[in-house]
C-alpha cells in the first residue's frame, strides 16, 4: 500500500465515521419528545394528529451546549512512517530502509494518554487545549544480497538490515473544535511535542537460507547471529516534532444531567512532507516523516449540565397556573428565544443574629481575641496486635536530626499529631533535667495475646532504645518492666488495642507535662449574613455568580448554573479567618448573570461596612482553654477520689482562673458508649469537676460523643474522653 493510498484511505475513513456519527446524532434527536402529537387508528397504524392541542406551540430545535469540559484521555494509535534515510546509527551499509511498523510491531501496542480542557468562545466555536505523553515507536527494515561464510567460500545469501526505535513526546495541542451537533465535535489545530524517548538498536542479521549459514565472529570464529549492533540516542532526532492535528469525538452522557460524558474520538496527525520543520530529523540530508492515526475514549466532566431536553410547551389554561419557578425552569432550559438582555437585581442585605433576629443594614464586626489552648501528653504508646516495634504512625527522627527538634514547631499542629511526637518531646525533656528518671511498663491484651510478658518487654525496651539512641537517655535513667492487664468483657476489641501498650512514668512531673500556645482568634458579629437576588433571563439563565470582595480580593465566592437559589448566606461564624475580613474597608456583594445569548448583567455593589477591634481596643476575654483526663471509668471520672484529675485542677487553678472569670465546663466520651447514654454520663462528670473547683457562676453541659479523633484507633478515643474546661478572663 503506498503512502499516497494509505492517506487517501484514512481521510475516506475519517469522513465516514462523521456522517455515520451525524446520522446517529439525528436518529436520536428523532427520539426525544418535541415532535407532533400522534394518534392511533386501527387500519392506518400511528399517524401524525391533524388536531394539535389548543394553543399548543412546537418545541425548538436542541442546540449545542457550549458548556466548559476537562477530562483525560487514552488512545492507542497505527503510525505510519515514511524514512528518507540510509541508516540512523552511521553504518558502512548503504542500504535504504523501508517501513514494517503497525500496531503490533516489536514495541506492542503503541499509546498515547493525558488531560484535556475545552473552553468555548462563541456560539458553536471554542479552543481545545491536551496535554499528554505518546510513544510511537517503529522498526525498519531492508534485505540484500550479500556473500557470507569461510574466506575461500563465500555463499551470497539475503541479509537484513534492522533499526528498532523507542520514541516517545510529552505532547501539547492547541485545537479549534466546531460543534456542530449536540454532542459531536470536530478538532483542527496543531500538535507539538517534546523528545523524552529517542532511542535506536540497528544492527545486520543473516535472513533464513537454505545453507543454514550465518555469520562468524572473527575474533572467535564462532557462529552469531547478528553484526553490526549500534545501541545509542538517535543523532540530530528533532526535539520539538511537529504535526498538524484533526479530529473528532461524540460525546455520551452517563448520569442525567450530563455533566460526565464518556467519548469516543479518532484523530489524525499529519506531517507537512514539503516542509523540513516537519520533518522528525533535523537533518536536511535526510528526512522522517510519520503520520498517525488514533482512536480511543477520553472521560469529561463539565461543570454546569448538558443533557437538557426541551418540553413542549402545555396548553394555554395550563401556562396560566404555571408557578414563576417553573416558568424560570423552561426558559432557563430552552434555546434563546429573545435578544432582551438579563436582568439581576441583589436587595438590600440583614445580618442574621445567634437568635435568628435579623437586623437590616448591618455592620460586620470582627474582634480579636487572645486565647491558649492546651496539647496534653498522653504517657502511653499503643502497638499494633503481637507487634513489638513502634508503629509508624508515630513520628520518629534520626540522632542527627533531634538539634533541629523544637516543640513551639508543634503549634500548628491539632492534639493527635502533637501526640504522635510524644517520644521526641519527653527525649527533648530528658536532656533538659538530667536527674529526671523514667518507668517504661509495657503491656499486652489479656484475652489475644494472653498477656505475653515476652511481647510487653519486647515494647517498652523498643521504646527505650529509641530514647537511648536518638535522644542520648543513659540507660540506667530508664526502667523496663512487664504490667499484667485485666478485661472482663473478652470481646471487646476496643479494650484489646488499648492495652496493647507501653506505659510512660517519671517521677519528674514536667516530663509527661501538658504543652500551651498562645495563638490570636476573632469573634464575628453578627455570625451570619443573608441576602436575597433575583435574576430575570427572557433568553434563559446560562451561569451566575455571587461575589463579596474587600479590596478588590474576593472573600467569598459561589457560582451557579442555570437555577439559583434566591437567597445568599454567608456564615461569618464558621469562616475559616482567611476568608473574614482583614481590614475596616467595607465589603462589596454583587451578583452577575449570563444568558444563553452569552450577554451578562451585574447589579451595583452593595456596600457593607466592617468594624475591626483589635485586642489593644477591644474589651474582650481572654480565654484559656484546658482539657482534662481521667483514669477512671464510669460517672466516677473526674471525681475528688481521682488523684490524677486533682493534680490537673490545681494547676488550672493557679494558673489560669483569676478573680472574675467565668469558668464554662464540658465532658465528653468516646464512641465505645452509646448516644443515648453519653449526654448524661458526660454531663455528670463535667459536674464532678465543677464540684470541686467551687467556683461562681459556671457553666456545666455534657458534650455526649467525641468525634475529633478517630474513633477507630485507641489513641484517638484516649483523647475523645476528657473534660474541658474553658477559662474566660477580661482584658484590662
Amino acid at each position: 500500500m503506498t503512502s499516497r493510498f494509505r492517506t487517501w484511505y484514512l481521510t475516506a475513513f475519517l469522513l465516514v465515521v462523521i456522517f455515520a456519527v451525524a446520522r446517529f446524532d439525528e436518529a436520536f434527536a428523532q427520539d426525544r419528545p418535541n415532535s407532533l402529537p400522534t394518534t392511533k387508528d386501527s387500519t392506518r397504524g400511528t399517524q401524525p394528529s391533524t388536531q394539535p392541542p389548543p394553543q399548543a406551540t412546537p418545541a425548538p430545535a436542541v442546540v449545542p451546549t457550549p458548556y466548559i469540559r476537562y477530562g483525560i484521555y487514552g488512545q492507542g494509535s497505527y503510525n505510519q512512517h515514511q524514512p528518507g534515510f540510509k541508516d540512523l546509527v552511521p553504518t558502512p551499509f548503504g542500504v535504504n530502509f523501508s517501513p514494517v511498523t503497525s500496531i503490533t510491531g516489536v514495541n506492542g501496542l503503541l499509546f498515547s494518554a493525558g488531560g484535556l480542557f475545552e473552553l468555548p468562545i462563541a456560539g458553536p466555536f471554542g479552543i481545545a487545549l491536551r496535554a499528554g505523553y505518546s510513544s510511537f515507536g517503529a522498526t525498519f527494515n531492508s534485505q540484500d544480497i550479500a556473500p557470507v561464510g569461510t574466506d575461500n567460500q563465500p555463499v551470497d545469501v539475503p541479509i537484513g538490515y534492522f533499526a528498532e526505535t523507542q520514541l516517545g513526546t510529552l505532547d501539547g495541542s492547541l485545537l479549534l473544535w466546531l460543534r456542530p451537533l449536540r454532542y459531536l465535535s470536530l478538532y483542527v489545530g496543531g500538535t507539538a511535542g517534546y523528545a523524552l524517548q529517542r532511542r535506536v538498536y540497528q544492527y545486520e542479521r543473516v535472513l533464513p537460507n537454505d545453507q543454514n549459514l550465518t555469520f562468524i565472529d572473527p575474533i572467535t570464529l564462532n557462529p552469531v547471529d547478528r553484526r553490526a549492533e549500534f545501541n545509542q540516542d538517535i543523532p540530530n532526532f528533532r526535539t520539538v516534532p511537529l504535526w498538524l492535528t484533526g479530529g473528532l469525538s461524540y460525546e455520551i452522557p452517563l448520569n442525567e444531567q450530563g455533566t460526565v460524558m464518556l467519548a469516543p474520538e479518532v484523530f489524525y496527525q499529519f506531517q507537512l512532507p514539503t516542509v523540513p520543520l516537519f520533518s522528525l530529523l533535523n537533518d536536511a540530508s535526510r528526512t522522517w516523516r510519520m503520520n498517525s492515526i488514533r482512536a480511543g475514549i477520553s472521560l469529561r466532566f463539565s461543570p454546569n449540565p448538558t443533557n437538557v431536553e426541551l418540553p413542549v410547551a402545555p396548553p394555554q389554561q395550563e401556562q396560566q397556573q404555571t408557578t414563576r419557578q417553573e416558568t424560570v425552569a423552561q426558559n432557563n432550559t430552552s434555546r434563546p428565544t429573545s435578544n432582551q438582555p438579563p436582568a439581576v437585581k441583589l436587595y438590600s442585605v440583614v445580618g442574621v443574629s445567634g437568635d435568628g433576629a435579623q437586623v437590616p443594614n448591618p455592620t460586620i464586626r470582627i474582634e480579636e481575641i487572645i486565647a491558649t489552648k492546651s496539647r496534653p501528653i498522653l504517657g502511653s504508646v499503643f502497638f499494633d496486635e503481637n507487634g513489638t516495634s513502634i508503629p509508624t504512625r508515630y513520628r520518629m527522627i534520626t540522632a542527627p536530626e533531634r538539634t533541629r527538634f523544637k516543640t513551639e514547631s508543634l503549634a500548628l499542629l491539632n492534639d493527635i499529631d502533637t501526640y504522635y511526637h510524644l517520644l521526641n518531646i519527653i527525649g527533648q525533656r530528658m536532656t533538659t533535667k538530667p536527674k529526671a528518671k523514667l518507668t517504661l511498663a509495657g503491656m499486652s491484651d489479656a484475652v489475644v495475646e494472653k498477656n505475653n510478658k515476652t511481647i510487653a518487654l519486647a515494647r517498652a525496651e523498643a521504646v527505650k532504645q529509641y530514647l537511648t539512641g536518638v535522644w542520648g537517655i543513659t540507660a540506667s535513667r530508664i526502667s523496663v518492666l512487664s504490667r499484667t492487664t485485666f478485661q472482663t468483657n473478652r470481646e471487646d476489641t476496643h479494650e484489646m488495642e488499648e492495652n496493647r501498650r507501653v506505659e510512660i512514668t517519671s517521677d519528674t512531673p514536667e516530663i509527661l507535662d501538658e504543652l500551651r500556645f498562645d495563638y490570636r482568634g476573632k469573634v464575628v458579629t453578627p455570625p451570619v449574613i443573608k441576602a436575597r437576588f433575583d435574576i430575570d433571563a427572557p433568553a434563559g439563565l446560562q451561569a451566575w455568580k455571587l461575589e463579596a470582595t474587600q479590596d478588590d480580593v474576593p472573600l467569598k465566592t459561589i457560582r451557579g448554573g442555570d437555577t439559583y437559589p434566591q437567597t445568599f448566606e454567608w456564615n461569618l461564624a464558621s469562616a475559616p479567618l482567611d476568608s473574614l475580613p482583614q481590614n475596616a474597608q467595607e465589603i462589596a456583594l454583587r451578583i452577575e448573570a449570563t444568558d444563553r445569548n452569552s450577554k451578562s448583567a451585574r447589579s451595583p455593589y452593595t456596600a457593607i461596612p466592617v468594624e475591626i477591634l483589635s485586642v489593644a481596643k477591644s474589651k474582650s476575654a481572654r480565654t484559656d482553654i484546658y482539657h482534662i483526663y481521667s483514669s477512671m471509668q464510669g460517672s466516677s471520672a473526674y471525681s475528688s477520689a481521682d488523684a490524677s484529675v486533682q493534680r490537673q485542677l490545681v494547676s488550672i487553678m493557679r494558673k489560669g482562673v483569676k478573680p472574675g472569670s467565668k469558668v464554662a465546663i464540658t465532658g465528653y466520651v468516646d464512641a465505645r458508649l452509646s448516644t443515648g447514654n453519653a449526654a448524661a454520663l458526660t454531663e455528670q462528670q463535667a459536674q464532678n469537676v465543677a464540684n470541686q473547683m467551687n467556683l461562681p457562676d459556671m457553666i456545666v453541659a455534657g458534650g455526649g460523643v467525641a468525634t475529633f479523633h478517630n474513633n477507630s484507633l485507641p489513641e484517638g478515643r484516649v483523647y475523645n474522653r476528657f473534660v474541658q474546661v474553658e477559662v474566660k478572663t477580661q482584658v484590662k
